[in-house]
């Protein structure tokens, strides 16, 4: 008796662990709207040429019509900080992949 008690004990543990493991969101890939960005973000000479590489996060709002909001970025560089805003904001999403009215950050990579 005292061994099925033990082994419907360590059944439900295990039970738990995997019904809790399920409820964890994996990370979305937004392929088309990376793709978008990216092409908004095409290299330009108004940056200049660059000595060392330069990754910036950048935080954007989705508005409801799909515009871009760039409301922080972590550059120190005033010039790229300005070419990223200027390239950005009020822009239109084609994709719908995110959702409007929520936070997104992510990562530009500037190449030297």
């Amino acid at each position: 008796m005292k061994k099925s008690v033990v082994l419907l004990v360590i059944a439900f543990i295990m039970n738990v662990t995997f019904i809790s493991a399920k409820e964890l969101n994996p990370r979305k890939n937004y392929a088309k709207t990376s793709q978008e960005i990216s092409s908004l973000l095409n290299p330009s000479s108004s940056i200049g040429e660059l000595e060392v590489d330069v990754k910036v996060k950048v935080k954007v709002l989705i508005t409801s019509t799909g515009d871009i909001v760039v409301l922080e970025t972590n550059a120190e560089n005033t010039t790229i900080d300005n070419y990223i805003k200027d390239r950005l904001n009020y822009k239109k999403l084609v994709s719908n992949e995110i959702e409007a009215g929520t936070d997104y950050v992510f990562e530009v990579l500037f190449k030297s």
